[in-house]
């Protein structure tokens, strides 16, 4: 794992699996949260530099972006022959880096924000790591099974479903790229990816955990920033996912994205002009603030 701040300090240098470039807001205070930001499928860390630059300022602390194995700057690539599927991720990868994380901001609040696959990766993770999280917040993100998307759109979504998957199983790695989804992937990923989007369940290839069972366990506060109309994760992808954070406490808000752009583009342009995903975690995190400060005083007078 190498970490950076924008000015290009190493922070951290360890196995090259992940770039993580570090936003930090000028004067933050002693529990300003700190925001460890994960992209979608197949998108570089830095396509959200807009994003994170402006959570950090108007959250008065620090955002992070880290680039999944195999995506961005990572060294893993499937094309050279990188052989990793969710486990290597979600057991691994990202918590390790938040516990990097930890170690450079002691005592912050830090809140896992995930978009699309990076949502469900970052749920996935959190099974390892929620007792170090103040939270969860998912940006678009919902399931990849194709039964929770609108009726109309469900046998297209099927079909494309079962055609990467068999292009993921048939090639020596997944070429995303040249598909126009998803990015390069290994076969194990892809593998993965594949169950939940046939099955709508969660599956680790090489973990012995249930991770459908370890999901229902967790405890965590959870906002869901969804966007209208979204035909990558729509409301019933979205919902699927929620509905496996059964003791978390949810709170789901909706935006309109860039409007002028067309639905499969808000998807993601969203993390371009982010002001209307910033003011919602900015506001919930707020709230989520408060509500710990009144925790904390009601227990000190019992």
């Amino acid at each position: 794992m190498t970490i950076f701040d924008p000015s290009g300090t190493l922070f951290a240098d360890d196995d090259e699996v992940t770039l993580v470039v570090i936003f930090n807001h000028s004067r933050p205070g002693a529990s300003a949260p700190v925001f460890v930001c994960l992209p979608a499928m197949g998108v570089a860390a830095s396509f959200y530099a807009p994003f994170a630059e402006a959570l950090a300022q108007a959250a008065g602390g620090a955002a992070v972006l880290a680039d999944l194995r195999g995506q961005g700057e990572s060294a893993a690539l499937a094309r050279h022959g990188a052989r990793f599927g969710y486990q290597e991720i979600v057991a691994q990868d990202i918590p390790s880096l938040l516990a990097s994380i930890a170690t450079q901001f002691p005592g912050r609040p830090i809140y896992l924000v995930g978009h699309s696959l990076g949502g469900q990766l970052g749920s996935l993770a959190a099974v390892h790591s929620a007792p170090g999280l103040a939270g969860l917040i998912l940006v678009a993100s919902g399931t990849a099974h194709y039964r929770a998307w609108p009726k109309a759109l469900r046998w297209r979504a099927g079909v494309a479903v079962q055609a990467i998957r068999l292009v993921a199983a048939l090639l020596p790695w997944y070429p995303g790229r040249l598909l126009g989804f998803g990015g390069d992937q290994p076969r194990r990923l892809m593998a993965d990816w594949s169950y939940n989007a046939c099955t709508g369940r969660y599956r680790c290839a090489g973990s012995r955990i249930d991770y459908e069972e370890a999901l229902n366990d967790i405890a965590l506060p959870v906002l869901s920033v969804e966007i209208r109309d979204d035909p990558v994760a729509p409301t019933g992808a979205a919902t699927e996912l929620l509905a496996k954070l059964a003791s978390c406490t949810i709170e789901r808000r909706q935006i309109d994205g860039v409007t002028a752009d067309a639905p499969w583009r808000r998807h993601f342009s969203w993390a371009r002009s982010p002001d209307e995903v910033v003011a919602e975690i900015t506001s919930w995190v707020r709230a989520q603030s408060r509500r710990t400060d009144v925790e904390y005083l009601e227990q000190a007078v019992v």
